[in-house]
Order: C-alpha cells, then sequence, then structure tokens
C-alpha cells in the first residue's frame, strides 16, 4: 500500500493517481456490493428489506424515525412488521423532532400507538442550530447492537439505504442512540430561554428564499437590492449560523420582560432580518403580561419590504397585529413620523448598528434618541469587531478547516444540512450557492471596542443599564457581541450630542 504523503512535501502526480485510484475503490465497494460487511440498497427496495432483517433480530431493534418519515402511508407495511417483531424481542422507537414545537399532536398519536402494540417509544426534541446539526434526520436502525441500517439522501434526491456490520459505523450508531436517548427526560426540563422558532422556520425558509427576488430593493445590507441576503438568512438561521437574538436569547429574554413589566407598551424594531427579533418581544409580551392581545403597539421599521412581510407573517401566525413601517432609521422625516402618534417606550434592534460605519452609526443613535420618550430604553446587541478570534494558518481547529472563510462557512453549512435535506424544500446544491453569495457579500462595520461603543451611547443622552461582553461562535469567525441596555436620559440637556 502507498505510504500516506507526508504534510511537509506536496504530493506527486502518482500520489495524487493513487488516491484517486483509492477512491474509486472505495465507491465501487459501496455502490456495487463488493465489500462483504456492507451493502446499499435502493430507496424502493425498504419493504423487502424490513421484512427481510425483522426475522433476524434475536434480542433488541433500536429505530430512529425522523419526523419527515412520521405518518407516511408508505410506512404502513413497515410498521406492521415491526408490531410483529415487538411480540418476541424489544422494540424501541425514538421519534427525532427538530424542535419542541414540531408537530408535537402528530408524533404524541403515534407514540400512543406505539405503546397499545407493546413497543417502546421515545420522543427527543432537539434544536436544529444546536446539537442537532450533527444529528442526521434520516432513519436508522441498530440491530442487536452488532448491524446498523441507516437511510441516505444522495445529492440528486434518491434514497438508499446501507446495511453494514462494521464495526466503526456499529459504534458511531451506539453512541448516536445513547447519546440521544439521554437527552429524552430532557424534554420535561425548563426549556431554554425565548421563543422556539423551529417550527415556523421550516415552514417560512422557502417562502422567504422565493419572496425576496420580489419583494427585496435597496437596504442598509446593499444600497441596490438585497435579496442575496433575505433568500439565504432563514436556513442560515435554522442551522444558527448567522447573527440572531438567538445568539444572546437570556439577555434579550431577561431585558425584554422586564422592560414590559415596567409598563413598555409602545415598542419599536429597528431593523430586522427577518421575524425573530418580533417573535421574542411578543414572547416577552406573553410572558409578562400572561396573554398576547389581538392587536399591539409593536412597530417593525426596515427599508426593506421583505422582513416586513416576514413579520406580519409571523404576527398572524401567533394571532396579533403589528404596524410595519417601510422607511429609513437614519433619515429625519421618517423619524417624525414614526412619531407621529407619540414616542417610543423601548427600541430593540439586533446586530444593528454594525450595519453602518461610525458616522451613519451616531445618525442611527440619535435615531434612537428622538424616538424614545424620557426614560425609555434600547435594547441591542454590537459586534465588536476587535473580538474577532481569525484562525491560524499554521494552528486550524475543527471550525476551521480551510483558510478560506467563505469556502469555510459553505463547507459548515453543507455538513450542517445535508442530513437534514428532506425538511428543507430547497435542492442543497442551489442553497450552497446562496449560502456561498451570503458569505462573500455581507459586510459588518468595526464600530470599535466596547468602552468606545459605551461612550457613543452616552454622548446621546444614554445611561447604561446594563453592557456586558458575551462570546458567540459568529458568522465567519468567533466573536464577541456587547450586549446593551440603555436607558434615555429624562434632562434634555444631557441628551446632546458631544
Amino acid at each position: 500500500m502507498t505510504e500516506p504523503v507526508s504534510a511537509t512535501r506536496p504530493a506527486s502526480p502518482a500520489d495524487l493517481i493513487e488516491r484517486a485510484r483509492r477512491a474509486n475503490v472505495f465507491f465501487r465497494a459501496s455502490y456495487e456490493g463488493t465489500d462483504p460487511q456492507s451493502v446499499r440498497l435502493p430507496g424502493a427496495a425498504v419493504d423487502e428489506l424490513v421484512q427481510g432483517l425483522a426475522s433476524g433480530v434475536h434480542q433488541e431493534l433500536c429505530q430512529i424515525v425522523p419526523y419527515s418519515a412520521v405518518g407516511r402511508p408508505a410506512d404502513l407495511f413497515s410498521r406492521a412488521v415491526f408490531r410483529q417483531l415487538a411480540r418476541r424481542a424489544t422494540v424501541r422507537r425514538m421519534y427525532l423532532v427538530p424542535g419542541e414545537d414540531v408537530g408535537s399532536a402528530e408524533i404524541d398519536r403515534q407514540v400512543d400507538e406505539d405503546r397499545q402494540h407493546d413497543l417502546h417509544p421515545v420522543k427527543v426534541a432537539v434544536r436544529i442550530g444546536g446539537e442537532a446539526t450533527q444529528v442526521p434526520m434520516t432513519g436508522m436502525w441498530l440491530i442487536d447492537r452488532q448491524v446498523v441500517v441507516r437511510q441516505e439522501l444522495g445529492r440528486d434526491g434518491m434514497t438508499s439505504w446501507v446495511v453494514s456490520q462494521h464495526a466503526e459505523d456499529v459504534q458511531r450508531a451506539a453512541l448516536l442512540w445513547d447519546a440521544l436517548m439521554r437527552r429524552a427526560p430532557a424534554n420535561q426540563e425548563q426549556s431554554a430561554p425565548g421563543p422556539e422558532l423551529t417550527s415556523v422556520l421550516l415552514q417560512s425558509a422557502k417562502m422567504l428564499y422565493a419572496m425576496a427576488p420580489m419583494s427585496c430593493g435597496p437596504s442598509h445590507q446593499d444600497s441596490t437590492n438585497c435579496s442575496w441576503y433575505h433568500s439565504a438568512w432563514q436556513y442560515l438561521r435554522l442551522f444558527n449560523m448567522v447573527s440572531s437574538p438567538q445568539w444572546h436569547a437570556e439577555f434579550y429574554s431577561r431585558r425584554l420582560v422586564e422592560a414590559v413589566r415596567g409598563g413598555a407598551r409602545r415598542v419599536l424594531i429597528s431593523g430586522t432580518a427577518d421575524y425573530t427579533t418580533l417573535a421574542f418581544v411578543l414572547d416577552a409580551i406573553r410572558t409578562a403580561t400572561g396573554e398576547l392581545p389581538g392587536t399591539l403597539d409593536v412597530h417593525v421599521v426596515d427599508r426593506c419590504q421583505t422582513p416586513l412581510l416576514a413579520c406580519q407573517w409571523y404576527a398572524r401566525q401567533v394571532g396579533t397585529e403589528i404596524q410595519g413601517h417601510q422607511a429609513d432609521i437614519t433619515c429625519p422625516d421618517a423619524v417624525r413620523q414614526l412619531t407621529t402618534a407619540g414616542k417610543f417606550d423601548l427600541v430593540v434592534a439586533d446586530a444593528f448598528l454594525t450595519r453602518f460605519d461610525r458616522a451613519m452609526a451616531s445618525t442611527v443613535l440619535d435615531s434612537w434618541s428622538a424616538l424614545l420618550r424620557p426614560g425609555g430604553r434600547v435594547v441591542t446587541t454590537v459586534r465588536l469587531h476587535p473580538g474577532n478570534e481569525w484562525p491560524s494558518v499554521d494552528e486550524q481547529d475543527d471550525r476551521h478547516q480551510v483558510t478560506d472563510l467563505v469556502d469555510d462557512f459553505e463547507l459548515r453549512f453543507r455538513e450542517r444540512a445535508a442530513g437534514w435535506r428532506g425538511l428543507l424544500q430547497v435542492q442543497l446544491e442551489e442553497l450552497s450557492a446562496a449560502v456561498r453569495r451570503y458569505a462573500t457579500r455581507m459586510m459588518s462595520h468595526d464600530l470599535g471596542d466596547a468602552d468606545e461603543v459605551r461612550t457613543a451611547f452616552g454622548r446621546r443622552g444614554f445611561s447604561l443599564a446594563e453592557s456586558n461582553v458575551g462570546e458567540v461562535d459568529g458568522e465567519l469567525v468567533r466573536t464577541k457581541y456587547l450586549r446593551l441596555c440603555a436607558a434615555l436620559s429624562h434632562d434634555d440637556s444631557a441628551r446632546l450630542g458631544g
């Protein structure tokens, strides 16, 4: 066998040819059945596969059922076979759902039905953007902890089944099963702060992807057209790869609930990529008051129509109404128009200031000051570019697998999305191209370190109720954000810009 090429010298042409030859051998072994320890079958052979393998189970079958497969008529035969198997062996079934709010009633009905037939079902909710990025949302069976059967979705969208007794495949499947089973009791634990948005994101991601080319125009992200930004955004949100209030969920939830309990009723969301910030505001109102009225004095302002339409859609989903304003927050006329019915108790913005250079960010702060009543508050986060952790070429970690950050961003998206393609409604290749456009064109401005940002707020008459720095994964690189809650001074003389 050819020795591995050292990392200190380049591969020769012969080395490259040998590597290509080995890749071809592995491919043929997998797809042509020449590997004695595994076999691949087309998706259409699932009934024959289930019937054949079920008869060979001695003690235990552990089965992962992804949410996308729940209740499909094509699975009726498989379910009948597994019920017969449960009479002589232990059949454990794990329903994997991408978020606690996805298909709860449907899954619960299936769990009850399984129990009636002596199966051992459990429902495990995983957040797509968290540990679920490592969990494939495809079917898997572990037979007597000796053989693993896994479902694969090819790039062409075709499904196949792989049956393997390779020790590493079985071990990987067993570790995955055990790790997910340890999560099962967590369904009864206190949920993470902030709203659970997986279900609505799965509904709306394709909608915004299709709508953005028609509804986007000039915005703070792009002076010509921001469809490249809004079309990819919610798919990136699903996999926790872009800045959103979810990165600072405890901060936003705590400060927004506190503001509503303190009397804030007239609320303005200043700039938004989609409805996530609105969802945090509405969740805080419901938490603080015990209800979500049909009509709220909640306003959203953005230059682009797309996120406004998304916010209106989300508000209808939760049974309320909000007001959207397509306007430029940096324009004095727009600010005056927004305050026609009165000034605001609360301004909320997530990672919005760094859409502007320092001069224009100062204008945004002036606008926020003009929009708020004395004592009103801003709750926001600001990316601190001096906190960026750029990867070292010599010491790349697991996060930075390649030296080009755009390539790395696209590869991370593909890795996270690959096992979830059945839920995404857009081909992975098409989405990857959109994600790459986003990573190439997205720009964030450096507004200085935390003290410089705090000083800028102080010059506009704000006093800081909270200003702490937190580190997050970031988009292209790990970075730090300033989480800031600032109250506008009651003293007009203190509100003059410095």
